[in-house]
């Protein structure tokens, strides 16, 4: 039974993870997760059919918290003598990835979700390049979890982009549809006052998420509602006068944090995702599962869980007008919005199933990471 151990850093991250431990597991695994203490790594402890191995991990940079981490991260990995290792979200990464080497882990995967320094600037953004250099130095394969991924990681000069490969077309947990099997009830806008156009968001609410930009195009529109499915982050960095609007605004809804957020998107007509950057966007697969068109910007993640006019629209970041033009466009063309809905879940359907994704997934482990079966040759 080989022994496999997992890193994420803050508890809500083992959402990133849903049924993936269990079917490993059912598989025969020695399934260990490393996390910060929560809820959701509590449930899985309570369960029993994971090792659960609980590591205070800060996620902003924090040298004395880092390297009490880091020691106690080592000594989990000593304890525990994984086969395998797979580490993945910042924090967790690095400090995962430094201890898998240090005790000698014979696989050591790095799961690339995503490139912080694509908008970070100055001091801050070199160093966020060193730290991913060194993690992917540290491991001996690395799981993008998008195609765009790697060639984002090339056009920064990201050494090892050899090492890397993607699961299908992307993912790294799939989407499991029996959470969107229920049907749309256009009768469901019990939290707005009148029964507009819902344009829906799921996830952080964040600067880097674009939630200015989709405040501003919603503000210039007319005769709609917007659903925000999700809470500020600790640090968002808005605008004072967009989380304002946010807060007062009587025809924007704020569910705040969800653990299930599926549900909600039966309350949407059209989903919008305006990132600046993304590592994938699992929330595109969500909203398309659930029988949505999607508009997303065109950035590392987001045109990998999209495609543009057969899914949904592709438009520019940071761009208020395009998020306006491109709702509008949809608002006002009901076989449009439903054409894109159809394809969109077809997609879902045919190669973004949970399933598929694990099952690749547990060959990469079998086969000690080193396998490009399922490699993309990203484009340079």
């Amino acid at each position: 039974m080989p022994k496999l151990l997992i890193a994420v850093t803050a508890d809500i991250s083992v959402r990133l993870l849903n049924g993936q431990l269990d079917y490993l597991a059912r598989q025969g695994f020695d399934v260990h997760l490393v996390v910060s203490k929560g809820e959701s790594s509590e449930a899985l402890k309570r369960d029993g059919r994971v090792t659960v191995h609980h590591v205070a991990m800060a996620r902003e940079i924090s040298i004395w918290k880092d390297m009490k981490a880091l020691v106690q991260m080592i000594r989990v990995f000593r304890k525990v003598r994984p086969d395998i290792s797979n580490v993945g979200t910042p924090k967790a990464a690095l400090l995962g990835s430094i201890a898998a080497f240090l005790t000698r882990t014979k696989t050591r995967i790095y799961t690339l979700r995503g490139l912080r320094m694509e908008t970070a600037t100055g001091k801050l953004r070199t160093l966020l390049w060193l730290i991913e250099q060194l993690i992917i130095g540290l491991s001996t394969k690395v799981i993008a979890i998008s195609p765009s991924l790697i060639t984002t990681c090339r056009a920064l000069q990201i050494q090892g982009t050899s090492k890397m490969t993607v699961l299908g077309k992307g993912s790294s947990n799939g989407i499991q549809l029996a959470d969107f099997a229920t049907k749309r009830q256009e009768t469901v806008r019990y939290v707005f006052d009148k029964p507009q156009f819902v344009v829906g968001f799921t996830g952080r609410m964040t600067k880097d998420k674009g939630i200015e930009e989709l405040i501003a195009a919603f503000l210039a529109s007319e005769d709609m509602n917007l659903l925000l499915v999700g809470d500020f982050d600790d640090q968002h960095g808005l605008k004072k006068e967009t989380v304002d609007v946010i807060r007062q605004h009587p025809n924007i809804h704020v569910t705040g944090f969800l653990p299930n957020p599926a549900p909600y998107y039966s309350m949407m007509d059209v989903f919008v995702i305006p990132s600046y950057r993304e590592g994938f966007s699992n929330v595109c697969l969500e909203a398309a599962a659930a029988g949505l068109a999607v508009i997303g910007t065109d950035v590392t993640g987001i045109k990998d869980a999209m495609v543009d006019q057969e899914t949904g629209i592709l438009i520019p970041a940071r761009s208020s007008s395009a998020i306006q033009m491109a709702i509008a466009t949809l608002k006002n063309d009901e076989t449009l919005r439903e054409t894109y809905a159809f394809n969109g879940k077809k997609r879902v359907i045919l190669d973004f199933q949970s399933e598929q994704i694990w099952e690749q997934m547990k060959d990469v482990y079998l086969k000690g990471g080193e396998t490009n079966v399922w490699a993309h040759k990203a484009s340079s």
